[in-house]
């Protein structure tokens, strides 16, 4: 799942959702034999699949000014001052500078929220360390603050603490339901777990809460082909091409679908378009080299088996070693 994953996945995995990663799905051969189906999480950007919701939390959620109470102290009036200068300086993305600013507001007064708004500016810069380390704190001080587990429990995860953060962001969950982004790591902690009706589960949630998350259809459409549901995946596939039609996990994962409905056709259409998108994509050529085999092409599956094999998947061996000469 790279960065904030899911996804990992993915999501993190992860998004979900991790490139690279494949999980096979079985069905039957006309043969008699198991085949496996191979299917892919959402291949996302390097820097951060989901900075953008991360964005968006950071100005809508994380970082507001506090309006002072009545009666204050001279150092509790200072320090006030120095989180609402790192407050505004983290809406506007510069953590480095709210992290300073916010420093300063501690060394003065000790304060839970100052702490938590510190520590997603350490996670947003990836110190996963430091990042934790000030959420335990902002607990410490304010055991409810809810907030805290949120960025706790994604520290966690970039931390590949996965245990931890799913205690952290269930804690979080149970109290604010409005959070896509957590929702989002829980279907990629789930994912990882194999726990595929769970993960698809939380993925309803990202889209309940936003249909443009990045990849949602492509996560989501793989956990309901996992589910054994190939054609709701199916729908999610064709919403993932709409929005962009150079997803080559899309094209390979709707292909897999088709050829679990028995649409060997289309599958071999979708192989096509996936590797028109990356010739090198291994999957997608043991994929079509399956689909050609049960349209009785066992040439044209051989053919595609050895470039699967070329291209880094060495499963593929045990397939050209039993059906090719």
């Amino acid at each position: 799942m790279k960065p904030f994953r899911f996804l990992l996945l993915f999501m993190a995995l992860c998004a979900f959702v991790v490139s690279g990663h494949s999980q096979g799905t079985t069905t039957k051969k006309s043969t008699g034999q198991q085949k496996v189906v191979k299917i892919n999480p959402a291949q996302q950007e390097p820097a951060d699949p989901n900075k953008k919701a991360f964005n968006k939390f950071s100005k809508e959620k994380m970082f507001n000014a506090a309006v002072p109470p009545k009666a204050m102290k001279p150092e509790e009036v200072k320090a006030l001052g120095f989180y609402n200068e790192g407050a505004k300086k983290g809406k506007i993305g510069d953590y480095q500078g709210a992290i300073a600013e916010f420093t300063k507001s501690l060394d003065l007064v000790k304060n839970a929220s100052v702490y938590s708004q510190r520590g997603f500016c350490y996670l947003m810069l990836k110190n996963y360390g430091a990042s934790i380390s000030d959420e335990n704190e902002a607990l410490r001080l304010q055991e409810s603050y809810i907030t805290a587990y949120f960025v706790r429990g994604t520290a966690r995860f970039e931390s590949a603490d996965y245990i931890g953060a799913k205690k952290d962001l269930a804690i979080y969950l149970d109290e604010d339901r409005t959070n896509a982004i957590a929702f989002n790591q829980m279907a990629a902690i789930d994912f990882m777990n194999q726990d595929f009706k769970g993960a698809l589960e939380n993925y309803n949630e990202v889209y309940r809460l936003n249909p443009k998350y990045a990849d949602i259809n492509t996560n989501r459409g793989m956990m309901r082909h996992y589910n054994q549901d190939f054609a709701g995946a199916i729908q999610d596939y064709n919403e993932a091409l709409k929005i962009n039609p150079n997803n080559k996990a899309a094209y390979n994962n709707r292909g897999a679908a088709k050829m679990m409905l028995k649409d060997l056709k289309g599958a071999v259409s979708d192989f096509d378009n996936a590797i028109n998108l990356d010739d090198k994509y291994a999957d997608a050529y043991d994929n079509r080299g399956r689909a050609k085999q049960a349209l009785g092409n066992t040439e044209g599956a051989c053919a595609d088996w050895q470039l699967a094999y070329s291209n880094g998947l060495e499963a593929t061996k045990d397939l050209i070693l039993k059906f090719c000469k």
